[in-house]
């Protein structure tokens, strides 16, 4: 007489495919998370970089930058920024640079260069 079901080699064979496929999935959505984090601070970096630039080139005087560095918060997190203005061949044009930093790590969150014309 023949008993009709699986053995249980093929459960635990069956098993152990599923608890494979299981991880693998577990590591993709781990991934998935991490990364969507890292693009997350970065567009939170390079949009709190873009407003300090617009907010420090509204605030000119004679074509010279008032203020050279600060601190920026935006979507609940903090930078520290420092504006470098350079010459440049070109007499009426001077090259600005925005560097923004973590304050805790100094590591550098973004960076963004412009010119200006000058007064």
């Amino acid at each position: 007489m023949m008993r009709g079901g699986f053995s249980l080699i093929e459960m635990l064979v069956a098993l152990g495919v599923l608890s494979i496929a299981g991880l693998a999935l577990m590591n993709t959505t781990r991934e998935s998370l991490r990364t969507g984090q890292i693009l997350e601070d970065r567009s939170l970096s390079a949009l709190a970089a873009e407003n300090i630039l617009n907010a420090e080139l509204a605030r000119v005087s004679g074509g010279a930058v008032l203020a050279t560095s600060g601190d920026y918060a935006l979507g609940g997190r903090e930078w520290d920024w420092r504006i470098t203005v350079t010459a440049t061949d070109d007499a009426d044009l001077v090259r600005l640079d925005l560097l923004l930093s973590e304050p805790e790590s100094g590591r550098t969150a973004a960076e963004l260069t412009t010119f200006r014309r000058r007064g």
